[in-house]
């Protein structure tokens, strides 16, 4: 049986992350390892107020499709990729 309560993480933040988006060396190294989890919470809850359902939809209707394919299936649903 399933455990549907079992997570599996979407993500993660690195403070090489912050050089891509153009922070300093400086900026980055003043950032404690809480302030690090702030900004990870923040992308959280920014990322579930976003695009995180639809992209949730896409991604799960693709495995489906996949998993159906290699077992010779019939596609139970069509994605509505966009």
């Amino acid at each position: 049986m399933s455990d549907w309560a079992k997570p599996f993480s979407v993500g993660s933040v690195y403070r090489y992350d912050l050089q891509r988006i153009g922070l300093t060396n400086e900026q980055i190294d003043s950032l404690s390892d809480f302030n690090m989890l702030q900004i990870a919470q923040k992308m959280q809850v920014m990322h579930l107020q976003g695009e995180f359902w639809k992209h949730l939809e896409a991604a799960a209707g693709e495995v489906l499709l996949e998993k159906e394919s290699s077992h010779g299936e019939k596609p139970m649903r069509e994605t509505g990729n966009t």
